[in-house]
This record gives structure tokens, C-alpha cells and sequence, in this order.
């Protein structure tokens, strides 16, 4: 895979470009650098300095972060679509610096792993995974039938996935991505069906997403009925989302009472978790 770069701007250089994210910026000044240049150099623009970091596998290292300061960092979070997690306080000044750097490298290592994993894959693996993304016109063979570009079609897969990872992060900040359930029940109610239609909407818009749908239930019942119960509401969930034709591309998981959001014995918990959970992979 070949190595990308990112740029990434000072601050007074990017409060002069409201309108334009890190990657517009990295891709007007990808011309200024050399592919073969090292990792780590620094270059003038509009007279400041710009750490320009090498970013082969979609993430960075902890010492190339760990040098950022935090309107780096907290741009960088907002272009990986972890805006959510930037706590402030009232002065605008980053709280969780470590952890938003943790955040940034699971990210990294996320990719790292399916790269790793496409790369283990076999030419007609690999193929069949790049037409079910919608990327079956990038497939260049030989004259016998042979893969010829396939470095170039892993690539074009992992950044794929860091564009939908980004877009599955905006929208579900924005969106409600759990479904709750009347006691001992999985009938889908005005304000859910609203809100499948929105999930329906979305995948439809991305096709390259699938989405598990995690049933749950309180701990009132038997382990057995409350497994039962949780597939019941995941899959009540699914009819609707498949009136859009989209079965194909969502599963279903029930995890029954042993997953609670919130323990304890009492009627506020008992809601919480009554449960489906909409998880886009």
C-alpha cells in the first residue's frame, strides 16, 4: 500500500481556512512533497511551520501525536469522526487529551487490521470483497484471468472503509442508534419505526455498510426466554429495514439479560435494558 501523507496545518493556518477540512488541505499541498521524502519533515506555508507525518496504515504512532498540540489533535479526532469523544472546558481547552490520543490510535489499529486481513486474502478473495463494496470497476486483469493491480485494489478498499468508518461516526452522533422496548415486548412503535426509516435511508445512501442488530432484555425472566426476547426484538427491527430490501446486509445477535447498559434491580435500569442496538461495521 502506498504510503500516504497527511498535513497537518498550525492552527492560525487552519482558522484562515474555515471551510476546508484536513484532507482538502493535505490534498492542495500533496504536489509539495516527494513521495520518497522521510516520515517526518517540516515545510513553510503562508509562513508557519507544518508537521507533515507519515501515515501508511491510517493511524499515526503515539510519539507523532504526542507531539500535536491539542487543536491538532481535536482536528484530527473531528476528521476521524471522534468529535464525540473531545471533552472542553469552558475556556475551549481540551480535557482528555489521552484519551482522545488513545481513541485516535484504536483507529489506526483498526485499519491496520483489516489491511492485514486483506492482505492474507486470496486474488479471487480479495475480488469478490471489492465487488461487494461497489468496487468491481477498479478489478484490472491480465489476458488469463489474473488480479494485476492488486496492492492498488487493497488500497482502494481500506480507503473506502476509513470514508464510510467516518460517515457511520457523523451519522451516528446525529442519530438515535438504540431502539427501546416496552416490558416483555418487540412490537416496533411510531417513534422507532421513524427512526428505522432514517437507518434505512442511510445504508441506502451507503452501500458499502452492514449493520448487526443486538437484541436485549432486562434481567426479569430466564436467561433462555430473555435470549429469545432480545432476538425477537432485533429481528422485529430487521421486518422493517427489509421492506427496503436490505436483509442481505444486516444481521441479527441477542445477548438476552448479560449485557445490561445499566445494573440494579429497579424499574430505571429494567428500561435502559430493554434494548436493540444498531452497530454498522
Amino acid at each position: 500500500m502506498s504510503k500516504k501523507i497527511l498535513l497537518l496545518s498550525s492552527v492560525i493556518f487552519l482558522s484562515s481556512c474555515a471551510t476546508t477540512n484536513i484532507s482538502e488541505l493535505g490534498d492542495k499541498f500533496l504536489d509539495l512533497i516527494n513521495p520518497s521524502d522521510a516520515a517526518t519533515e517540516e515545510a513553510m506555508l503562508s509562513g508557519e511551520e507544518t508537521l507533515v507525518a507519515s501515515d501508511e496504515t491510517g493511524g499515526f504512532t503515539i510519539d507523532e501525536l504526542e507531539q500535536l498540540s491539542n487543536d491538532e489533535l481535536i482536528a484530527i479526532a473531528k476528521e476521524k469522526g471522534l468529535e464525540d469523544l473531545i471533552l472542553l472546558d469552558e475556556d475551549g481547552n481540551l480535557l482528555n487529551r489521552d484519551q482522545l490520543i488513545n481513541a485516535i490510535l484504536e483507529s489506526g489499529e483498526l485499519l491496520k487490521s483489516r489491511s492485514e486481513e486483506l492482505n492474507a486474502m486470496s486474488d479471487a478473495e480479495l475480488m469478490e470483497v471489492a465487488i461487494a463494496k461497489g468496487l468491481g470497476d477498479l478489478i484490472v486483469l491480465d489476458a488469463d484471468g489474473n488480479l494485476v493491480n492488486r496492492e492498488d485494489l487493497i488500497e482502494a478498499i481500506l480507503e473506502l472503509a476509513e470514508i464510510t468508518g467516518t460517515k457511520i461516526n457523523e451519522f451516528c452522533n446525529q442519530a438515535e442508534c438504540t431502539l427501546y422496548f416496552a416490558y416483555d415486548d418487540s412490537e416496533i412503535d411510531e417513534l422507532a419505526t421513524r427512526i428505522i426509516i432514517e437507518h434505512a435511508n442511510f445504508m441506502q445512501e451507503n452501500p458499502s455498510v452492514n449493520l448487526r442488530l443486538e437484541g436485549h432484555a432486562d434481567e426479569r425472566g430466564t436467561r433462555e426466554y430473555n435470549l429469545a426476547l432480545g432476538e425477537n426484538r432485533a429481528l422485529s427491527v430487521k421486518e422493517v429495514l427489509g421492506l427496503y430490501n436490505l436483509d442481505d446486509r444486516i444481521i441479527v445477535v441477542s445477548y438476552g439479560e448479560e449485557d445490561p447498559v445499566l445494573t440494579g434491580s429497579n424499574e430505571e435500569a429494567w428500561e435502559k435494558n430493554r434494548r436493540v442496538e444498531l452497530v454498522y461495521y
